[in-house]
């Protein structure tokens, strides 16, 4: 059996024993499919993935997961240093049928005040030979077929409201970003219940919060302004907007959530990015996402687009469900 077709069963074949294997250990089994258009033939079009994720290893948590495309594993560790702060890094290998590979490394630290986080990852395929759809997603992904790219962050809190932060990006397009972050929670004074001591303090609850933003991007091709404004509510509701503005560069991109919104415990995210000055990512991006409960697991539901270098228009959707093996406590008497 070889070709497309015969990779394509064995994945799913491989899959399945994978989860009948390790899903005593794990918390959650993966199944998706997706579609793209505009695809040369419909096995490029659809593609299904099956996977186990959050498996307890080695003091972490691994996932494992087989697509018609690629077979990609991961595995995430949090130590903690206290009183000082903590580490969490994580790895992602994907494979793809056709040998390509991609590696992806991730590591965030807090040491008192500083936050630093630091993304590498090498290639010798593109990110849409694995994932298609990650074309548009609402982070830029670099489209190149090989290469290498990497992003440092660092944070320092100067108090509860404000932060500096300074970061760069090297790879097919290096730049460096500095900026100031402040935030800002909305306060109500509850009106007194029937019986309270009228001398006591009166009671408050935060109703939401406020973060904007003011700093300065620079680098091959681009060179600009940023500024942008974040809302964010106890019960779930986000939205945000940022700006770069500069001599010859230009860009905006928003996102708005909520919580409960399409069913109880459903969560729906909108989002949508205009980058022109980006060269290895798609300039312009939006999407539509949608979790909701069901039964044992959660349904998810997404729906994608945008343009890409080339000027082509593309559209896609993804529908999964995640079946949660979680062991229920047995109620204590």
């Amino acid at each position: 059996m070889t070709g497309r077709n015969g990779w394509a069963g064995m994945a799913l074949m491989a899959a399945l024993a994978a989860v009948g294997v390790g899903g005593a250990g794990a918390t959650g089994v993966d199944f998706g499919v997706s579609y793209r258009t505009p695809a040369p033939t419909l096995l490029d079009a659809l593609w299904g993935r099956v996977g186990v994720s959050d498996v307890d290893v080695l003091g972490g948590t691994g996932r494992l997961g087989i697509s018609t495309r690629a077979a990609d594993a991961g595995y995430t560790r949090t130590l903690s240093l206290p009183p000082l702060g903590a580490v969490t890094s994580s790895t992602d290998l994907a494979v793809t049928y056709a040998g390509g590979l991609r590696l992806t490394s991730r590591a965030s630290a807090t040491l008192g005040p500083v936050a630093l986080n630091v993304v590498g990852a090498v290639f010798s395929t593109s990110a849409t030979s694995v994932d298609p759809l990650s074309a548009w997603s609402s982070a830029p992904t670099d489209l190149r077929d090989r290469g290498w790219t990497a992003d440092v962050t660092a944070r320092y809190r100067v108090n509860r409201t404000l932060v500096v932060l300074a970061g760069g990006e090297f790879g097919a397009q290096a730049q460096g970003t500095l900026g100031v972050e402040g935030r800002r929670d909305l306060i109500r004074t509850l009106p007194p219940a029937e019986g309270d001591d009228p001398d006591a303090p009166s009671e408050t609850e935060t109703t939401g919060t406020v973060t904007w933003r003011v700093g300065a991007r620079a680098g091959q091709g681009v060179l600009g302004a940023t500024a942008g404004v974040s809302y964010s509510t106890p019960d779930g509701l986000s939205a945000s907007v940022d700006g770069l503005l500069g001599p010859s560069s230009v860009g905006l991109s928003a996102a708005v959530g909520a919580s409960g919104v399409v069913g109880e415990g459903s969560t729906m995210r909108a989002y949508a990015a205009y980058e022109p000055w980006r060269t290895a990512s798609a300039p312009l991006r939006a999407g539509l996402e949608y979790g909701a409960p069901l039964g044992s697991g959660t349904l998810n539901v997404a729906v994608s687009g945008g343009r890409d270098l080339a000027g082509q228009v593309g559209l896609g959707a993804r529908v999964g469900y995640t079946l949660d093996l979680t062991p229920v406590s047995p109620e204590q008497p």
